[in-house]
């Protein structure tokens, strides 16, 4: 993929609703190679052409740190956690499992919020399942809850801009850092945040597999009333 596609997709955030942003500092994307107007080129220096593109920078560079069921920090090399805090961010966010539970990372949702005041006048597709059983991302979200995971009762669907802070822009399948956000789907997670305009029957996600944040996936991806992806809840930062 080029700078100019990827530079592209990272314009569409700017016209994304800031709903439930959070306002702290971003981490860096991870992006570290250089671009001229058709190829890639060694990154340059002040002055010269091309100079002040992403790969020029590194700002505020990625730091996680492991959290256990009770939001205790473990060291680095802990084997098992269940959160990850983003230490730039501030934002705490579910670690995803592969052991069948409601946090495997392989399960998806359907796309549902109740309330007019958030869902932009379309709630999507809301099943009937409630805990383990959930179908849906506001169930999802309310067992989380519900079970006080890590011991907090404030868990919610992030927004597309949350969901960006977390992709690693110097890596592809997955586009986020393994090491900390194992079992990690190649493929879209849901966000909260409706796009504006299509009478509010899609929403906003960002796929895993190569960092791209899509609203339609080959006239599928971001469909409320269609598509099942996965999930990863947040808290914090509001």
């Amino acid at each position: 993929m080029t700078k100019a596609i990827r530079n592209w997709r990272l314009l569409i955030l700017l016209f994304i609703p800031a709903i439930n942003v959070h306002a702290g500092p971003l981490p860096d994307t991870g992006q570290t190679k250089c671009y001229n107007n058709s190829e890639e080129i060694l990154c340059p220096a002040p002055g010269e052409a091309f100079y002040g593109q992403d790969g020029n920078y590194l700002i505020n560079p990625p730091s996680y740190t492991k959290l256990d069921a009770s939001g205790n920090a473990l060291a680095d090399a802990a084997e098992t956690w269940a959160m990850i805090r983003d230490n730039v961010t501030g934002l705490i966010w579910e670690n995803k499992t592969g052991d069948g539970s409601i946090h495997d990372g392989s399960k998806t949702f359907t796309w549902c919020d109740r309330n007019p005041a958030t869902n932009g006048g379309n709630q999507g597709i809301c099943g009937v399942g409630i805990g383990n059983a959930a179908t849906d991302t506001e169930a999802f979200v309310k067992a989380l809850n519900d079970a006080r995971f890590g011991g907090f009762p404030d868990w919610r669907l992030p927004t597309a801009k949350e969901l960006t802070t977390i992709l690693d822009r110097s890596r592809v399948n997955p586009s986020i850092n393994a090491v900390w956000f194992p079992n990690t789907v190649l493929f879209y997670y849901w966000s909260s945040t409706t796009l504006a305009g299509y009478l509010g029957d899609r929403a906003w996600c960002v796929d895993f597999n190569n960092g791209h944040v899509n609203f339609d996936g080959g006239g599928v991806g971001g469909n409320k009333g269609e598509s099942a992806y996965a999930v990863r809840a947040v808290r914090g930062g509001q």
